[in-house]
């Protein structure tokens, strides 16, 4: 039998009642490289777009993390534009 999923009522974040599911892309830092994890299923605020995962998708990304996200595993690379913060006010 086919488990019935039940969304929220409403965002924890805005108290918005628009959620529904989406895959998303998630970034995250792992040492000193931004890795990107794409299609991760997600519920999302259509108020304020505040993304929520469900305790299964965190322990597949925390399983991810803790291979360590090998390159050769990965699906593409993205190349990042890097900026200095200009005009920081001065002490």
């Amino acid at each position: 039998m086919e488990e019935t999923r039940h969304l929220p009522e409403y965002c924890e974040h805005c108290e918005g009642t628009n959620i529904r599911e989406e895959l998303v892309r998630s970034a995250f830092w792992h040492d000193d490289r931004l890795v990107v994890i794409e299609d991760v299923p997600a519920l999302v605020c259509g108020d304020c777009h505040e993304q929520f995962y469900e305790d299964e998708t965190v322990m597949r990304i925390d399983r991810m993390r803790g291979e360590g996200f090998p390159p050769e595993q990965a699906r593409a690379e993205l190349r990042v534009p890097v900026f200095a913060f200009a005009g920081r006010p001065q002490r």
